[in-house]
Formats: C-alpha cells, sequence, structure tokens
C-alpha cells in the first residue's frame, strides 16, 4: 500500500512538472514571437535581435518537447541557456518582457519537479527483486 502511494505521488510531481515546462515553454515561444512579428514590434528587426529572439523561441520548443518527455537534464540546461543570459535581464525590466523571465523560472520549476523521476523508479525496480 505504501509503495503504490509513494508511485502516485511521483507520477503527481512528474506530470505537475511536465505541466509546468509545457505551458511556460508555449508561453516564452508565444512571447518571443509576438515580440518579433508584433504590430508594434518590441525588437528592431536587425540581423542581432531577430536572430536572438529566433534562438530563444527555438529554445522554448525544445523545452515543450523535453518536458514531454520529462527530460530534467534538458530543461535544467534550457533554463540556463535561456535564464542566464536574457531572462534574468527581463526580470529587472519594467515592461512586458518580463513575463518571459518569468516564465523561463518555469523551466526551473519543471527541472526540479521531475528529477527524481528516472531515481526512484529504479529503486522500485531494484526493491521488487
Amino acid at each position: 500500500m505504501a509503495m503504490s502511494i509513494f508511485k502516485l505521488r511521483n507520477v503527481g510531481y512528474r506530470l505537475i512538472g511536465q505541466l509546468a515546462g509545457i505551458t511556460s515553454g508555449a508561453g516564452t515561444c508565444l512571447l518571443w514571437n509576438y515580440a518579433m512579428w508584433g504590430p508594434t514590434s518590441v525588437l528592431s528587426l536587425s540581423g542581432t535581435s531577430f536572430s536572438g529572439a529566433f534562438v530563444m523561441s527555438v529554445f522554448a520548443i525544445v523545452t515543450v518537447i523535453a518536458s514531454l518527455n520529462a527530460h530534467s537534464k534538458v530543461l535544467f540546461l534550457m533554463f540556463f541557456v535561456s535564464f542566464c543570459p536574457i531572462g534574468f535581464f527581463f526580470l529587472t525590466e519594467a515592461h512586458w518582457l518580463r513575463f518571459i523571465g518569468m516564465l523561463n523560472l518555469g523551466y526551473l520549476v519543471a527541472a526540479l519537479l521531475t528529477i527524481n523521476e528516472h531515481k526512484t523508479t529504479a529503486a522500485i525496480n531494484t526493491k521488487k527483486a
């Protein structure tokens, strides 16, 4: 009985982590695309800002895919790649782009909630044997 409750709790954390990663990745991708293509474009369409926004949008898509598969290592990587250079800067801005920084923190939440996914299943499998 206790083992099944432990499994259910892990599944719950994993699903919450996956949901957090999917929503933050999709929201970040939408905000980056709006920043690039919106009617009042926040970014000038120069090569540097456009390519940077495009790369961050692709990273958001990779985050959604990693969240679907509960890959916590990839989620940590996407957090550090997207939050450290740009997301932290946007958190300090008094502009709607600060929501990109907030959604980038969702990558970290998703990674932390899915980090024990593979460790606990290995521990459960060894106890059964």
